[in-house]
């Protein structure tokens, strides 16, 4: 396995791409990944309270407006 001081060594565009390279081999292997039941319990409960009341849920696109405006 290759040390992180190895990895350190590598240029910032070779690093990218290393994690992105990553990234794609986690997120093609995600969806075969157990989900334990606690958690499965805890997305349960946020869509259910988001179900039970729309009203106190903010949209994407609130949430980028306000954020813009704070920047």
């Amino acid at each position: 396995m290759t040390e992180i001081k190895d990895i350190l060594k590598l240029s910032v565009d070779e690093r990218i791409h290393l994690v992105q390279t990553i990234w794609d081999s986690i997120a093609s292997e995600a969806e075969s990944a157990d989900i334990s039941d606690e958690h499965k319990k805890i997305l349960n409960d946020r869509l259910e309270a988001y179900k039970n009341t729309p009203d106190d849920n903010i949209s994407w696109k609130e949430i980028d407006k306000y954020t813009r405006r704070k920047l």
